[in-house]
């Protein structure tokens, strides 16, 4: 009796429904081979966020390593898929168009929308005069492609 009243809220199947709420507060550490070969795109436009974690947390030297947070831009124009990339709560990129869709497409595939997702970057200063302010910071992240994931404890 009861199978007929909830026939049609399974859209007619009886496929599983995704279920992203088991991702919640899940936190997960995206694999690499320490070659930090991704370049983030829009670090031109954030350079005063990205030097002022810089100048905080380098201990010597042109380089930093950290972890990095990756998080889908809700404000993306529609049709349009972006992921944006936080160090220290501070946004210092996003990646490239053509590897937004395909991180996207994972997450989705998986289940993860949910999910805090983190990778290991570099932010390395590059200096092309004695000058202040005369060069610029990069930020880099160690990814393998195709995505491998290890949960870790949030």
């Amino acid at each position: 009796m009861l199978e007929g009243f909830f026939k049609g809220l399974n859209g007619f199947s009886r496929r599983p429904v995704p279920d992203e709420s088991a991702a919640e507060g899940l936190a997960i550490l995206l694999h690499g081979s320490e070659t930090y070969a991704l370049e983030l795109a829009g670090t031109a436009r954030r350079q005063a966020g990205i030097r002022s974690i810089f100048r905080e947390k380098a201990r010597s030297g042109r380089r930093h390593s950290c972890i990095a947070v990756l998080s889908r831009d809700c404000d993306a124009p529609p049709g349009r898929v972006s992921v944006e990339v936080y160090v220290d709560g501070i946004l210092v990129g996003h990646f490239p168009r053509y590897l937004s869709s395909l991180y996207c497409e994972w997450l989705d595939s998986w289940n993860l929308g949910r999910a805090r997702v983190h990778c290991r970057a570099v932010i390395q200063s590059e200096w092309f005069s004695a000058e202040p302010g005369a060069g610029e910071c990069r930020v880099k992240l160690d990814l393998e492609i195709p995505f491998k994931m290890t949960t870790i404890a949030a």
